[in-house]
């Protein structure tokens, strides 16, 4: 293994914790500042306390390696002068032909010794070098362990809420800074509590992650897809609204035409689906609405159908006798 440069290390250290401190600072100052609508911070109490805690134990162990790093370097430095002061005082007793071969022999001596310090002081700083690396390379992974399930549903591997409701923010602000407009879907797996009810939750488990997995791989060019609470699923694509509107119908039919398999199980499963996009909203609220005004007559006018809403109202994707098929 090549030696391990201690700047360099170093450097990658507090660079590292610098990135993360300002990620963090500029997330609490944007929840901070927002007006327009309230949304789920990213990281909650919680979470926020456990990488906080984090930091503070990379900052604490950083400052000790510099210390390593600080001595390391004192330590070559005085073994330096040593190396030059017993060559000036060989050299002055070589000078002498009565003191020429003891002052070899001397130099010689001391010269090993300095040799013995100065590689048993690399090999205690190799040493510190390796736990550094592998100390790091832990509190990294639990960062980034603590980051994802701050940002995953559990059950199903989707992005959760509060990463949707982020995800909206960004693409609204976007939109209103004159940007791409794009559109809210919302799905909603029909008749779920009687499936829970039936076969058992473990099974209304497996419905909603074979649901998941539907959805993710049939829409892989959404900007996100992600699951909403309980049964309900939330997606954003920045396509036209009727596009849309007719991709979730071919996913809705293909969906409906397939059971799922959980086990010894085979469920027929249905979903309904809203649909909508910005118009001339100042706020997300609107848009929110219409896409639940839209689901709502999914669910109620049938369900196993979609609807979208442009502004005018939920409207029926297709012939209502090709939405009951």
């Amino acid at each position: 293994m090549p030696p391990v440069n201690p700047l360099l290390l170093f450097g990658s250290l507090v660079l590292a914790v610098v990135l993360v401190l300002i990620g963090f600072w500029l997330g609490r100052r944007r929840a901070a500042t927002r007006r327009i609508v309230e949304i789920p911070p990213l990281v909650d109490d919680d979470d926020r306390q456990r990488i906080v805690g984090l930091l503070q134990s990379l900052a604490r162990w950083t400052n000790e390696y510099s210390g390593n790093v600080s001595t390391y370097q004192s330590d070559l430095q005085q073994i330096s002068n040593d190396v030059r002061q017993s060559l000036s005082a060989a050299q002055r007793d070589r000078q002498s032909a009565s003191g020429r071969d003891d002052a070899q022999v001397l130099g010689d001596a001391r010269m090993m010794t300095l040799i013995s310090q100065i590689m048993g002081t690399n090999e205690e700083l190799q040493s510190r070098l390796h736990a550094a690396e592998k100390q790091l390379e832990e509190q990294t992974q639990q960062i980034e362990s603590y980051l994802t399930e701050a940002r995953t549903d559990g059950l199903t591997g989707l992005y959760n809420r509060r990463a949707f409701d982020r995800k909206l923010d960004e693409m609204f602000a976007v939109y209103r800074g004159g940007g791409s407009s794009f559109v809210l879907i919302l799905v909603d797996i029909d008749h779920f509590k009687s499936i829970n009810d039936n076969y058992g939750h473990p099974v209304g488990d497996m419905v909603l992650q074979r649901l998941a997995s539907l959805l993710e791989s049939n829409l892989s060019d959404a900007k996100m897809v992600s699951r909403f609470g309980g049964e309900e699923f939330a997606i954003l694509m920045d396509i036209p609204l009727r596009m849309a509107a007719d991709r979730m119908n071919k996913l809705r039919k293909l969906i409906s035409e397939e059971p799922i398999q959980t086990g010894s199980e085979s469920i027929n499963v249905t979903m309904s689906v809203g649909l909508s996009e910005p118009r001339d909203d100042l706020v997300i609220g609107p848009i929110v609405r219409r896409t639940d005004e839209a689901l709502y007559c999914a669910k109620n006018r049938g369900r196993n159908r979609v609807y979208f809403n442009d502004g005018s109202g939920p409207q029926l994707v297709g012939a209502p006798e090709i939405a009951r098929s």
